[in-house]
């Protein structure tokens, strides 16, 4: 035999309220971590791209790729992921003193860019 207050309609109403917004706080908070995930990998990317561009201007005749490699092994965040790499050079030649060269860096649909001018 169920009691009658099993039965009662009377207080669903706000159980079913509390059920939802503990549903949708959780929706909430698990889609803002999210992004401040995506902000702190872009973040990093930022720095990891303007660090690499002012190591090499500092000594142009390093390896790009190389510095990519030494910065990004120091950086937890970004040490096990896989980067796009793209260099630019205006005029073609990034040897000459006053080419502009263009640093582009991407992790999936996130990109960073930093350039500098080369002094010679």
């Amino acid at each position: 035999m169920k009691s009658k207050a099993l039965r009662s309609e009377r207080g669903s109403a706000l159980l079913e309220v509390v059920a939802f917004a503990a549903v949708g706080f959780g929706l909430v908070l698990s889609l803002g971590l999210d992004l401040l995930q995506n902000e702190r990998e872009l973040l990093e990317l930022q720095s990891l791209t303007r660090n690499t561009m002012r190591a090499h201007l500092m000594d142009p005749s390093g390896d790009v790729l190389q510095e990519i490699a030494r910065y990004q092994r120091a950086n937890k965040l970004l040490s096990t992921q896989k980067l796009d790499v793209s260099v630019t050079c205006l005029p073609t030649d990034c040897s000459k003193a006053g080419s502009l060269i263009f640093l582009k860096l991407g992790l999936g649909e996130l990109k960073a860019q930093a350039f500098g001018v080369n002094s010679g």
